[in-house]
């Protein structure tokens, strides 16, 4: 009874297998064709070009423009000979609907708008810091993009890492479990440790196909946010020593013109406390009654509004609060950008340092899978003991690779917090 049931097993864990294996080739099916083919790597392509062809195609460009284009405007309307568009006048008068006395009188004119004093530099300088803070936020857009640029670049090297080592797993599993087969067949070792190895290089091929997908997963990310068939073959870059943080940072510089910006549009509000005044040149043509004859004149009017304080204190308070704003963003902003520099220095010293120590025990546990390998061959240890000492020797291996990784992500996270675009 105990061989039928072991036979029955063994049946069931070649069929649990078989199944997994078709439905997971038609989920890689799937995978691969909604993803395309793999990524190639070029050695030509850097990640400063990825990043450029990234930025280019980014729909936060457009915004950009735009904003260029109404600083463009400003600065054209601050060259304007009138502080606004001039109109024209024209006016008539008669006595037809009462006496019909022939009285008429014609007037036309142009109404021009005229600069206040220091009106049209505020404008202009206000136009200036418009273009010098689009310019900054082009910058930190790049900036934002090399972040993310970067981590879906180390996420695939990460996930390639986790399938390849997968992938090696599996196969020193399927050697074992080849060994212990002919040695079952010899009557070495019993049935029950074949369906050992065997649901053992069952869970690695399941794990290698889970890497494989989260591999695929992220090649696809990186198509989507970059446009590109092609992975850079290289992309680690050098720690910088330095963590002070500089003023030429993207994202401070951005803040540092916003405030510029805020600036130069209060003290625009501090001048355009009052309306503009306007000048009227026009003629006149009248006649008193329909005997006589017509009078031309000539006539100047100038419009100077007073500009009280309860119709302009709104506007200025408002200036004052927009700067307020911007300066206290830029403060906050400099010492999370300091916080954020330091904590990415901790975290590269403490990875390289976890990394060092995980080769010297990847050394040691390496020997003791020798040994217990040759235990095993000799028969003395069982499969069990053997297998726990390989997932651990596994485990420890797997541990190196990705520390070896995360030494680069933590390069690559510290430039990006000190504000290094590549």
């Amino acid at each position: 009874m105990s061989a039928m049931k072991l036979k029955m097993t063994v049946l069931i864990v070649a069929l649990c297998q078989q199944m997994f294996v078709f439905a997971q080739d038609e989920q890689d099916s799937n995978i691969d064709h909604a993803h395309t083919a793999p990524l190639i790597t070029s050695a030509e392509l850097s990640l400063h070009e990825v990043v450029e062809k990234t930025f280019q195609r980014n729909p936060q460009l457009a915004v950009l423009q735009a904003r260029l284009q109404h600083a463009d405007a400003l600065r054209n309307k601050a060259q304007s000979l009138w502080a606004d568009d001039p109109s024209f006048t024209l006016s008539h008068y008669s006595d037809r609907t009462h006496a019909r006395e022939g009285l008429q009188e014609w007037e036309a004119g142009l109404d021009l708008p005229l600069w206040l004093p220091g009106q049209r530099d505020a404008r202009r300088k206000t136009s200036e810091r418009q273009h010098q803070y689009v310019n900054a936020s082009e910058s930190a857009l790049k900036l934002h993009l090399a972040g993310i640029v970067r981590e879906i670049l180390w996420d695939i090297s990460l996930s390639k890492n986790e399938m390849t080592v997968a992938k090696q797993e599996w196969n020193v599993v399927k050697k074992l479990e080849k060994d212990v087969k002919k040695r079952v067949e010899l009557g070495d070792l019993a049935r029950s440790d074949l369906i050992i190895s065997q649901q053992e290089s069952l869970s690695k091929e399941a794990a290698w196909r889970i890497a494989y997908q989260e591999y695929r997963h992220a090649q696809h990310r990186y198509d989507m946010v970059t446009g590109l068939p092609v992975l850079p073959k290289s992309f680690e870059e050098q720690a910088i020593n330095d963590v002070s943080i500089s003023m030429e940072h993207p994202l401070l510089k951005e803040s540092h013109n916003k405030v510029a910006k805020s600036v130069a549009e209060r003290d625009q509000v501090m001048i355009e406390k009052r309306g503009n005044p306007s000048l009227f040149v026009g003629s006149r043509r009248e006649r008193g009654a329909s005997n006589e004859g017509y009078v031309d004149a000539i006539g100047l009017s100038l419009n100077i509004p007073f500009g009280s304080k309860s119709h302009s204190q709104p506007k200025v308070t408002e200036a004052e609060v927009i700067l307020s704003e911007s300066r206290s963003q830029m403060e906050t902003l400099h010492r999370k950008l300091n916080m954020a520099i330091q904590d990415a220095s901790r975290k590269l010293s403490a990875t390289a340092e976890q990394y060092s120590f995980a080769k010297r025990q990847n050394e040691l546990s390496k020997k003791n899978l020798n040994m217990s390998r040759k235990a095993f061959a000799l028969g003395e240890t069982s499969l069990l003991e053997l297998i726990r000492v390989q997932a651990q020797a596994f485990t420890i291996e797997r541990h190196m690779h990705q520390k070896h990784l995360e030494v680069g992500l933590q390069t690559a996270r510290l430039n990006q917090a000190k504000g290094v675009i590549p």
